[in-house]
């Protein structure tokens, strides 16, 4: 992909629907992957979450692509949610993202990165893996990060999720 066809944005209200369908469509993936079939019926991202942090969009061509909802989380900026539309996936919007949530963490003064993902396929655990990411040490999870897991340990098989960090001095 040329990246100077890729703009990245703060995103705008009128959007979160068409954002809201990026990431149904990108869901469609896990089809077929062993234990992981229930993600791709469940509920779109709520409107309101793209409020509880900063939200930040992929446009290529003038069309939203993906984005990434970020906000400061324990010290570290959390990755609540990284979309890429299916037909763009592997063409470096993701890195992209990636780019800017550590530009972010470090205008806050945040220490690292972190985010709950899948252990496979490889467009989770592995992808961040790539990037740097390693899993994040028992000790280190936070109050606010604890309250997250424990919320999705009432939907999700925690065998099948890993917790990753990337952290800087």
């Amino acid at each position: 992909m040329d990246h100077h066809d890729l703009n990245l944005r703060p995103f705008r209200f009128e959007e979160i629907e068409a954002l809201r369908s990026i990431e149904k469509s990108a869901r469609l993936r896990y089809a077929g992957w062993d234990g992981l079939e229930m993600v791709v019926d469940a509920p779109s991202i709520a409107a309101e979450r793209f409020l509880s942090g900063e939200t930040v969009v992929a446009e290529i061509d003038g069309k939203c692509v993906g984005y990434v909802l970020m906000q400061p989380l324990d010290g570290l900026m959390y990755i609540a949610s990284i979309m890429v539309a299916a037909d763009f996936s592997g063409s470096g919007v993701g890195a992209a993202f990636l780019d800017v949530v550590k530009s972010r963490a470090r205008d806050l003064k945040l220490s690292g990165v972190m985010l709950t993902t899948f252990r496979a396929p490889r467009w989770n655990g592995p992808w961040f893996r790539k990037y740097g990411f390693e899993p994040m040490p028992e000790e280190r999870i936070g109050p606010r990060l604890r309250a997250i897991l424990d919320r999705h340990a009432t939907v999700l098989d925690m065998s099948k999720r890993e917790t990753l960090w990337v952290e800087w001095t």
